[in-house]
Order: structure tokens, then C-alpha cells, then sequence
């Protein structure tokens, strides 16, 4: 079933799809977002669950409120906002959404705009997969949707701004946070001097640094520069955390390993791009693992390669939440003008701040990137019998085996299975490209990639299914 054409449709209920949303109906546009979760605000904006009563919006912290004011005033644009609905399928602009419980639609729209935000860079070590090994992402979900604390004892392995902000915004929950440790270097002055030089615009994002590394002092949290998780122990869940320290590519050096005790491991190593749509879609991409990866291609309003569909946010290479939505509603800008909503002249003048916004926000990660450049050594974790495809249970020698005559990816596949699971391929794809990169001794981006299938979504087949072919009792059952 076709339903009647929006003249913009936004995929991704985030900072840079609720910002886009706002800013198209601001221009006369129709508009629908969409959001496979129940709530609106994306992973960094990520509300409480249905049944909990906020009480004190100032103790669930800054992001909670940056994050009320972005969805109401969404909820006050005159946008259609339909949570619980996955976009699943796309081609051209138009795209088959799920809606919880319902069959699959096709719905038309003049323009689309892309913003399905990012996942946790997955990251393969010896006892990833022991209970209590949790990504950041995954904690952040327990503690902000439904407030539970993962564990008693927490340790934090991770790099980047999360490294910081995520342990200190735990302990302010009240998780026991033990251990902090950070794959980057400690900040020389030479470090604080460029980021100084930067600073402009970026003023809030300093001062929040600063706040989270005075609470972890305040609470006698150890920070650890330039330490890597090695592996995680334990039988029914994770014990014990053994680190090293890395060197500059991340790789640990023998003879430093330490054991420390936790019944949690948080796991916060960076994010990936989800580009399953971007892809179906047939964008072009770059690659940049500081960004997570895959990077679309894009123009100066946002647009890819393909006609009549843009792209913002994290989706298109991580840069934050900040960024998100300043290129939300660039892209939403963008659809205007095509649309003849808004003439050049005037898409020029609402574009020229956050252009200018962007600029700055690039100019200081730009000057972090030295800090938090990430090292090749995250992919060479794992040994030979660590599973490395949790969905198929492949291990890291299996996976060796598979890829020694193919650089393509699909050809990997079809002889292993691997990244053919219920994730499919989300925890391990990024890892099996680096993995064939790393063997053949070529440029990951140069690589092929598995050839994307709809649904890009988990659904229900009946959802999916034509209830108007007859299957002559094969898979009906007669009662």
C-alpha cells in the first residue's frame, strides 16, 4: 500500500533528524520522522522508558535537557512524528516502513533526508562475549530508558570525549565506576595549546570536559592514559579485566598486562556509521576510522549521490551531537531550496551560521584527533579461538582461513556464513573488512562491501509478506 507523499521525509529520530524535521516545517514543508525506538532523541538524547515520571530534569543532566527542548519543539513544528517505525526498504525517495505491529507501506516523498545515526565500534578481544561485557551504548540504554546500574564494579575501556564524559555521567547515576582507561595519550601542553587555539564556539564542550574530569577526581577515579583492554575472564560472567598499555597504535606491549577485578566491563572504543540504508540506497561512500568508517559522500547542502536523498549526522561519519544537528538542519535548508520553499538567497542566510558553526566544530576535532586517532590495534585483539561472528560462532582462525583466497567480502561470506546473523553484520562486518585489508595487504576502503539487502531492519516476515499470494497449504496450517 502506497500512502500519500510528504514533501520531506526524515528517517532517524536523533539530534540531526528532529533538528532537520524542525527546520523544514519552519519552511513551509511537510514533513514525517520516523524512529524505529519508542521515543524520540536518538542514542545521545535517549529518553526514559514509558512509565517512569521525571521529576527532576536537571539531575538526568545536560543532555536530557538539550534533548526536551529539541523533541518539543519537533512536536510544535507540525511534523509528523511516527516512533516505532523502521524504515526498512528505500529506492529513490521512495521507502517501505514497518510500523510496530502493522504490514509494510511504501510511503512517497519528494525529498529524504538520511539520519540514522551511529552504533558502538564493536570490538573483538578474548571474553567480549562473557556476560558483563557491555558496549557504552548498551549501558547508556539500561541507565537512561529504564534505571538500572549494569554492576556493582565497573570498569571503562575506551577512548575519545566518551571516555571522559561517559564514566563521570555513571558515577553521577551512582554506578560504581573503578577504573577508567584510556587507549590515547595523556593531553601535553602542546595538546592544550591547539585545543585553546579552537576553542572558539566550542566553549561548552571544553567546559563539559572539564566538568566530567573534576568529577572523576572528586571521586578517586583512576584515568589511565594509554591503556588497552586485553581480554575479559570469568565462567558465568566476566570476573576480571586484563589491560596493557598501547603504544601508539593501539597495539598492546608485551610484559604490561594488569588484572583488575569487575563484575562489568564498558566497552567504549568509539562509533561506526549505520549506513545499512545509505547503502541500499546506493550512495557513494569514502572511508575514515576516525569518523567510524564508511563516510557518504556528500555536496555543500548534504545531498549524496543519489538524486533526491540527503544525509546528516553521525550516520554519515560520527562528529557528535553538536554537529548532528547543525547538519540536520543544513540538510533540511538543502531540501528547501530544491523544493522551491525557500529561494537561494535565503537558504544562503540560514545556512551561513551553521556552515560557520560546522566550521568550527571540524576546526576543533581536527585539533583533538591527535589525542584520540584511532589505532590499528583495536582489530588485532583477538586470538585465533576468540569468536569473532557471534551470530554463526565463527573464530578469528576460521575467519583467517576464509578470507586467504578473496579480498570480497561476499565471497568470505558465502564460504563461512559470517556476517549473515541476526545482527546482520552490525557487531562484525567492520571487522572482517580490516581483517581481508590487513591480509591482502590493501586499502580497506578500496574493498568491496557486502551487497546490501532489504530489510535492513529485523521484522516480522508477516509484516513483509503479500497476504494476497495463495500458498496452497505449504505454510498455513488447517485447522
Amino acid at each position: 500500500m502506497r500512502s500519500s507523499p510528504y514533501d520531506v521525509l526524515v528517517i532517524g529520530g536523533g539530534p540531526a533528524g528532529l533538528a532537520a524535521a524542525v527546520e523544514a516545517a519552519g519552511a513551509g514543508l511537510s514533513v514525517c520522522v520516523v524512529d524505529e525506538r519508542p521515543t524520540f532523541g536518538g542514542q545521545i538524547f535517549k529518553q526514559p522508558g514509558r512509565g517512569f515520571r521525571v521529576t527532576s530534569a536537571r539531575a538526568l543532566g545536560h543532555d536530557y535537557a538539550r534533548g526536551r527542548r529539541l523533541i518539543e519543539a519537533a512536536e510544535q513544528s507540525g511534523a509528523t512524528l511516527l516512533p516505532l517505525t523502521s524504515a526498512v526498504a528505500i529506492r529513490g525517495t521512495s521507502v517501505v516502513l514497518v510500523e510496530d505491529g502493522e504490514h509494510a507501506r511504501a510511503v512517497e516523498a519528494r525529498r529524504v533526508i538520511v539520519a540514522p545515526g551511529a552504533h558502538d565500534r564493536p570490538v573483538v578481544f578474548p571474553g567480549w562475549t562473557l556476560p558483563g561485557v557491555i558496549t557504552a551504548g548498551g549501558v547508556q540504554s539500561l541507565v537512561k530508558t529504564q534505571r538500572v546500574v549494569p554492576g556493582l564494579s565497573i570498569v571503562f575501556a575506551g577512548s575519545g570525549p566518551l571516555a571522559l564524559a561517559f564514566p563521570a555521567q555513571l558515577r553521577a547515576y551512582g554506578a560504581n565506576v573503578t577504573l577508567v582507561l584510556e587507549a590515547g595519550p595523556a593531553p601535553s601542553a602542546r595538546d592544550v595549546v591547539r585545543l585553546a587555539r579552537a576553542s572558539r564556539g566550542n566553549e561548552r564542550l571544553l567546559r563539559e570536559a572539564l566538568e566530567y574530569r573534576a568529577r572523576l577526581a572528586r571521586d578517586r577515579v583512576p584515568l589511565r592514559y594509554r591503556r588497552i583492554v586485553v581480554r575479559a575472564e570469568g565462567d558465568a560472567r566476566v570476573t576480571q579485566v586484563v589491560h596493557a598499555a598501547a603504544d601508539a597504535a593501539w597495539r598492546p606491549m608485551p610484559g604490561t598486562d594488569e588484572t583488575v577485578s569487575a563484575d562489568t566491563l564498558c566497552v567504549g572504543y568509539g562509533f561506526q556509521p549505520s549506513t545499512e540504508l545509505l547503502r541500499l540506497a546506493g550512495c557513494a561512500f569514502d572511508d575514515d576510522e576516525d569518523l567510524g568508517g564508511p563516510v557518504v559522500v556528500r555536496d555543500e547542502w548534504l545531498r549524496t549521490s543519489v538524486e533526491g536523498i540527503s544525509a546528516a549526522g553521525d550516520g554519515t561519519g560520527v562528529t557528535g551531537s553538536f554537529a548532528a544537528a547543525d547538519e540536520g538542519r543544513l540538510a533540511a535548508i538543502g531540501a528547501a531550496l530544491d523544493l522551491g520553499a525557500l529561494s537561494r538567497a535565503d537558504a544562503a542566510r540560514r545556512a551561513e551560521p551553521l556552515r560557520r558553526d560546522l566550521a568550527r566544530k571540524e576546526a576543533f576535532r581536527d585539533a583533538l584527533r591527535p589525542l584520540h586517532a584511532v589505532g590499528p590495534g583495536i582489530y588485532e585483539l583477538a586470538d585465533g579461538d576468540t569468536v569473532v561472528c557471534r551470530c554463526e560462532e565463527l573464530t578469528a582462525a576460521e575467519l583467517d582461513r576464509a578470507i586467504a583466497s578473496s579480498t570480497d567480502v561476499n565471497a568470505v561470506k558465502a564460504v563461512s556464513r559470517v556476517t549473515m546473523g541476526m545482527c546482520q553484520a552490525r557487531n562484525c562486518q567492520r571487522y572482517v573488512a580490516i581483517a581481508i585489508a590487513r591480509r591482502h595487504g590493501r586499502p580497506v576502503g578500496e574493498l568491496p562491501v557486502a551487497t546490501p539487502r532489504m530489510p535492513v531492519r529485523p521484522v516480522a516476515i508477516a509484516a513483509v509478506a503479500d497476504a494476497s499470494i495463495e500458498d496452497g497449504g505449504y505454510f498455513t496450517r488447517d485447522d
